[in-house]
């Protein structure tokens, strides 16, 4: 009895570690797929390892609320967990929308989900609490695309916001620009009005 019990739950579908071989989608987009494949091999009668074959159109997770949303897409080679559902979720990836299971299957590879973020490198780009700081770092640029910007810094503190290079409103330097309409000597142009 207990070999046969054993042997329906080795049926069941569970949390596996999984490597991501393909991504589909994603960026300012709907939510993406991925290709994985899992990284603990199946065992034959006699032991050997017999590495598994790869799952395609697995729906990753993405932090999301509504229409706002924080995007960092998987990418190949990446190390994350899959979750196994119940029932056959086909239906419901292919419309987005309540439907019912697409077969009878339950428990299958092929209706999992892809959780990231599992035994990857240390990042070389990252947003994040570094010591008691703030940190973007990145290789490209910082972009921030909104109606306005507004900083707010403590108050009374020297140097509050600074920039380690020029800045720039517009095609006006801060470091070189000129004011017109002023006569040469040592006088200084007035405060800001």
């Amino acid at each position: 009895m207990n070999a046969a019990i054993r042997r329906v739950l080795s049926m069941l579908g569970t949390p596996l570690p999984v490597q991501v071989r393909a991504v589909n989608g994603g960026g300012v987009a709907a939510v993406g797929f991925v290709d994985v494949q899992p990284m603990v091999h199946q065992q034959d009668g006699a032991g050997r390892p017999v590495p598994h074959g790869i799952i395609h159109n697995v729906p990753y997770i993405r932090l999301q609320g509504g229409s706002c949303a924080i995007i960092c897409d998987p990418c190949v080679g990446d190390i994350g967990y899959i979750l196994i559902s119940g029932r056959d979720i086909s239906n419901v990836k292919a419309t987005r929308a309540a439907s019912a299971p697409g077969s009878f299957r339950q428990h299958d590879m092929a209706d999992a989900v892809y959780l990231g973020g599992l035994l990857n490198a240390a990042p070389t780009e990252y947003i994040g609490w570094v010591g008691g700081d703030v940190h973007v770092h990145t290789k490209g640029r910082f972009v921030i695309d909104a109606a306005q910007c507004q900083i707010n810094c403590a108050l009374n503190v020297q140097g509050a916001v600074s920039a380690g290079g020029d800045v720039k409103a517009g095609s006006i330097s801060l470091e070189s620009h000129t004011h017109s309409g002023v006569q040469a000597g040592s006088a200084s142009t007035g405060a800001p009005q």
